[in-house]
């Protein structure tokens, strides 16, 4: 059985949290079905026209009018999603890219304008938050938002009509989609971790990723890992400006990767280290005895929680950032923000420091178990469907 997905992301390599997901899915999707990815990229975009990475056959495919979204939206004139539009124009180039008609084809919000004439397949929608209820609280500084967030909404209410089921990443995001645009019939993939690439340093390789950044031997070393996206920013901006300061010279250090950090870049302060998005985030996790997610606002849930426990480091994190987690929160340290300082000054350490086992929930959330199981799940409906039009055909 074939799928196709459908994407406005360049997923390999996967640097933060939207294409950590995408691909996590799809190469765990690719270990029941023929998986082939659309990645319509910037014109700037130095990827392959085609690769196959981990038996998903990834097709890049460099289109001008996602780099002028993006500008509009930084000039503050109009949303990225706008982009929406132009990608509905080139349906018929898309199509062409993909290839042969698929079983199931999954699209993110940008690339739905392939649902229409998509039938027979299978039509997912694939959700990373709900847009409409996201818009209302983190919503871009552009002109106009508050018609932009009707024309948003609109856009999310087509894309869930014109589709067969839906993909969501929590529970309450499931339910927003049915009660808000009369979704029904929604499929939970959780958020997750790269299995192949994180898990708990050996003390060999912690002194080397500690010495490679210049961190102290004896440091307490703090993670903060975010993309370019206005609840890390916030994040980012209280821990550097309200909570390092006072630990620092306790011996603590924050360690801040992403896209998120790179406005950080020539910072001198002895208790920062900041360096950009890199796909061996394994090798900076080395250096950390904590991962941090202090975010109050945001949708859908935070990759980089089950991230930090996969790497066996002590996590904690705000009860807005534990959304979406309720079966790893038994090993989260759950903090407001006025409580995270102290509760850093403790020196927790994560499982694998203290010689422990995973926490049971956390094997679960691989992205292999993950996609694996949304395959089987979309494999059923495609099948059912299929029967259920034979059935059709020969009652006529």
């Amino acid at each position: 059985m074939t799928l196709q997905l459908a994407c406005d992301n360049d997923i390999f390599p996967p640097l933060f949290g939207a294409t950590q997901r995408l691909f996590g899915l799809a190469r765990g999707m690719a270990t029941r079905l023929d998986v082939r990815a659309l990645c319509v990229v910037p014109n700037r975009s130095r990827g392959a026209s085609a690769e196959r990475v981990m038996n998903v056959d990834i097709r890049r495919l460099r289109s001008w009018h996602t780099s002028v979204a993006w500008w509009l939206e930084r000039a503050g004139l109009a949303p990225f999603f706008t982009a929406e539009a132009g990608h509905r124009a080139r349906a018929g180039a898309y199509r062409e890219a993909l290839g042969d008609r698929p079983d199931i084809l999954m699209c993110d919000l940008g690339l739905t304008g392939l649902f229409p004439g998509a039938e027979p397949a299978l039509r997912v929608y694939h959700a990373h938050n709900v847009e409409a209820e996201r818009w209302r609280s983190v919503a871009p500084r552009v002109w106009g938002r508050e018609r932009w967030g009707t024309k948003l909404a609109a856009l999310e209410r087509r894309a869930v009509e014109q589709s067969d089921c839906c993909v969501a990443c929590t529970d309450a995001d499931a339910a927003a989609l049915r009660s808000i645009h009369g979704a029904r019939d929604v499929i939970v993939a959780e958020n997750g971790y790269d299995e192949t690439t994180i898990a708990p340093a050996r003390p060999e390789a912690r002194a080397a990723a500690r010495t490679a950044l210049g961190i102290p031997a004896d440091a307490y070393v703090a993670a903060f890992v975010g993309g370019d996206w206005a609840p890390n920013h916030d994040a980012l901006d209280w821990l550097v400006g309200e909570v390092m300061p006072s630990l620092a010279r306790d011996g603590f250090v924050l360690l801040a990767v992403g896209a998120v950090a790179e406005r950080l870049a020539g910072r001198s302060e002895p208790w920062l280290v900041a360096r950009p998005a890199s796909p061996d985030l394994g090798a900076l996790l080395a250096a950390a005895d904590a991962g941090l997610n202090p975010v109050l606002s945001g949708g859908g849930s935070n990759v980089k929680l089950p991230t930090y426990l996969a790497a066996g480091l002590a996590v904690l994190s705000t009860p807005f950032g534990l959304r979406g987690h309720a079966r790893l929160a038994g090993a989260v340290i759950g903090v407001d923000r006025s409580q995270l300082a102290d509760a850093l000054r403790r020196r927790p350490r994560g499982w694998a420091a203290r010689g422990e086992l995973a926490p049971p929930a956390l094997a679960d959330h691989a992205w292999g178990t993950i996609g694996a199981r949304l395959a089987d799940s979309l494999a059923t409906r495609a099948g059912v469907a299929t029967i259920a039009r034979a059935s059709r055909a020969g009652s006529h």
